[in-house]
């Protein structure tokens, strides 16, 4: 990959700004390489999700989606931990060291600053709880139908409530008492009626 650095210069920036000028040179790729970089971190973590983890659910404990959903926590970290060491190694390839102070450039890891006035955080965060509120919102928002895989379908799902109180390992007895059958959430009319296995 291919790419030239460009150091921040006092140009770059506005001149209503007063931000610090970085002495590290960020590196501009060009076309190919920025496609290269995003398929690294991506399409493993796509083949992760949609092709490995439904071929891994079977291989764990529990009732309804929740092996599914063990599998593809598994999987997404087994991704996380990918992208981190694919981020670590370009950095290294690019600045030669892991400084906080250099990574911290490199990544632009700064506080949020106001275009209009140059201030460096305070109320400027605030913009973070909207983007917070988003995310949840869009990720209860069902895709597939009552049926499918994503979470918010999943929150209103039985395997959700099992997984949620835990009572998935629960049992009740029978109107005899000579046997006990497994308790689940919606069979369970109380709390009291369920007794751990």
């Amino acid at each position: 990959m291919s790419a030239h650095s460009i150091p921040i210069t006092k140009e770059a920036i506005s001149s209503q700004t007063e931000a610090p000028v970085s002495e590290v040179a960020i590196p501009q790729y060009g076309l190919r390489a920025i496609f290269a970089v995003w398929a690294a971190a991506a399409l493993p973590m796509a083949a992760l999700a949609w092709l490995v983890a439904p071929a891994l659910k079977d291989q764990f404990a529990g009732t309804g989606n929740i092996p599914f959903f063990k599998a593809l926590n598994v999987c997404l970290t087994v991704g996380l931990v990918w992208q981190f060491v694919l981020v670590a190694t370009l950095v290294w390839r690019e600045q030669r060291t892991f400084r906080w102070s250099t990574v911290r450039e490199a990544l632009w890891l700064r506080s949020p600053r106001s275009p209009r006035t140059g201030r460096t955080g305070g109320r400027i965060w605030l913009v973070v709880i909207p983007l917070m509120v988003a995310t949840l919102i869009e990720s209860l928002i069902p895709l597939g139908g009552p049926k499918g895989r994503d979470f918010g379908a999943f929150l209103g799902s039985d395997a959700s409530k099992a997984f949620l109180h835990g009572a998935w390992a629960g049992t009740r007895s029978s109107s005899s008492g000579s046997s006990s059958t497994p308790c689940s959430v919606r069979s369970c009319s109380s709390a009291a009626s369920c007794s751990r296995a």
